[in-house]
């Protein structure tokens, strides 16, 4: 590898770098399972001798043997696991997933779109796109504000699924078509959540620490609580969000 390939990997660990090449990072081998059994665009797959077996099939003509050196130097993480994929970010757009919530989808049939808002770690980021992923969600949108899907720990933390789950942020273009939605705001003010008559909507999660703070003015939020039979003080949006896709799953009866 040349010295300018290398830090044209190492600086996709940058959101902006990520940003402008329009490119993000995969490192491992069920992630490399995962993208192999979807539609995103690969780029380059790196990997070390001893993982070529492991690339799958499909991907095996983006692949390039490099040695265990160059490996350490490309990857994020502490002790490279020998497999490293760049890859196109896709391009979504609100537009497109509302329109998908319409109609019939056999892969993500509940016509609901999780929005995290501002969603700062990218642990719980990625457990929404992973919910989102697992209870057929049509998809995930993003406030600005929000930390990127498309960084290691993010990608890591989803297991997968955001090479599935269609993420997308929400562009000021959007605003008309996303007011005119249902919109259920988690919020300790709320109603129970198993209260609630479940409409085809946006979920919205925020942080733990701050909850909705996304400017709003031109939305009716119905405001959603889960109630709490112990002491803790309160869930993270990860969990917060997987709790209430549970529920509307079960309503819906896809549980």
């Amino acid at each position: 590898m040349t010295r300018n390939e290398i830090l044209s990997i190492r600086s996709l660990q940058n959101r902006n770098e990520r940003q402008q090449a329009s490119r993000f990072v995969v490192e491992g081998v069920k992630g490399l399972i995962e993208l192999g059994e979807s539609d995103m665009e690969v780029v380059r797959i790196y990997c070390v001798d001893s993982m070529v077996k492991h690339i799958p099939p499909s991907l095996s003509v983006h692949a390039e043997v490099i040695s265990p050196k160059e490996m350490s130097r490309i990857s994020s993480l502490k002790t490279p696991p020998g497999l490293l994929a760049t890859v196109a970010i896709p391009n979504f757009s609100a537009s497109a997933i509302l329109a998908s919530s319409a109609s019939q989808n056999n892969l993500h049939p509940l016509p609901f779109v999780l929005v995290a808002d501002r969603v700062a770690d990218p642990g719980n980021l990625g457990t929404l796109i992973r919910t989102a992923d697992w209870f057929g969600m049509r998809g995930v949108f993003l406030t600005p504000g929000s930390t990127d899907p498309w960084s290691p720990k993010c990608v890591q933390a989803s297991m997968g699924s955001i090479f599935r789950v269609p993420v997308t942020e929400m562009q000021p273009e959007d605003s008309e078509l996303i007011t005119s939605q249902k919109h259920y705001a988690l919020d300790m003010q709320g109603n129970d959540y198993t209260l609630v008559k479940w409409k085809p909507g946006l979920i919205w999660v925020g942080s733990e620490s701050h909850g909705i703070k996304t400017e709003t003015n031109s939305m009716q939020f119905e405001k959603v609580h889960i109630p709490s039979r112990g002491g803790a003080e309160s869930l993270n949006a990860g969990v917060a969000g997987s709790i209430v896709c549970s529920e509307i799953a079960r309503v819906w009866g896809l549980n």
